[in-house]
């Protein structure tokens, strides 16, 4: 959990290089035959997170990240940051009660209209559904995840905008205030639910672009997360935070694979 990681003695001081590998879930089914690109079954999650805990890996949070760029402190000697994409109800149903297991924590990013959407849905199942901000809440409240966001209502990959990146055609001033409307909005609502603004933002599909970045940074954001799959190198610059690289985690590649890919 959070308080736990915080106490355990970090090994890497600021300035040292640390390779930070950045895993990259979405959805938890029980249904086997759900598994793919996207999909993982709580068994497949369990094995990493076994895998990860018997290879000394410790997964640290964001804000021991920032505190680490920032010069406030160190790092574990492997850490490792796990991230769950668009606020799944699978995350509590399933990755929660792991992630207690194994003494690890996570950062969920949060889609603000699907988690308004689930508050008049009267059937949900972690099959199918998103949080609602009591869940997020809840998540929130367990002091292991940290919550992020994942726009308001920008979680989209067709034409006209891509993302949160800009429309074509669309001016700067237009295109800051929809972005700066659309980010008021998630970061009210997670506010709500977890005490505290976001200051971490996971950009849909990983589509990003030098305007947003300098618009969450006008935000007071202090790390980004892109979908580029390679291994983050950190030296304590609170710049290097910005635009950090994950891999996504497909059900049918073997974990020994995956974890060799990632260099681990």
């Amino acid at each position: 959990m959070l308080l736990l990681a915080l106490l355990c003695p970090a090994q890497a001081a600021a300035g040292e290089p640390v390779r930070l590998p950045v895993i990259m879930y979405h959805h938890i089914s029980k249904d086997a035959s759900r598994a793919g690109d996207y999909v993982v079954t709580p068994e497949l999650l369990e094995g990493d997170l076994r895998w990860l805990s018997e290879h000394g890996y410790t997964a640290v949070s964001t804000a021991e990240l920032i505190d680490y760029c920032a010069g406030r402190g160190g790092l574990p000697e492997r850490p490792v940051l796990l991230t769950f994409d668009d606020g799944q109800l699978s995350v509590l149903e399933y990755a929660l009660p792991l992630l207690e297991k194994y003494d690890m924590c996570a950062v969920a990013a949060l889609v603000g209209s699907l988690c308004d959407r689930e508050a008049e849905l009267s059937y949900r199942s972690p099959e199918y559904s998103y949080l609602n901000w009591a869940e997020a809440a809840e998540l929130a409240a367990s002091g292991v995840f940290e919550l992020a966001a994942h726009t308001q209502a920008m979680h989209e990959e067709a034409y006209p905008r891509r993302g949160c990146l800009p429309k074509p055609g669309e001016g700067e001033a237009d295109y800051r205030r929809a972005l700066s409307e659309d980010l008021e909005a998630v970061e009210r609502s997670i506010e709500a639910a977890s005490g505290a603004r976001p200051l971490v933002f996971a950009y849909p599909y990983g589509f990003h672009c030098e305007a947003a970045e300098a618009l969450l940074r006008e935000r007071g954001y202090a790390l980004s997360l892109t979908c580029e799959e390679r291994v983050n190198t950190l030296t304590g610059e609170p710049e290097e935070l910005f635009g950090l690289a994950r891999f996504n985690r497909p059900a049918q590649e073997g974990r020994e694979a995956f974890f060799a890919r990632l260099g681990m």
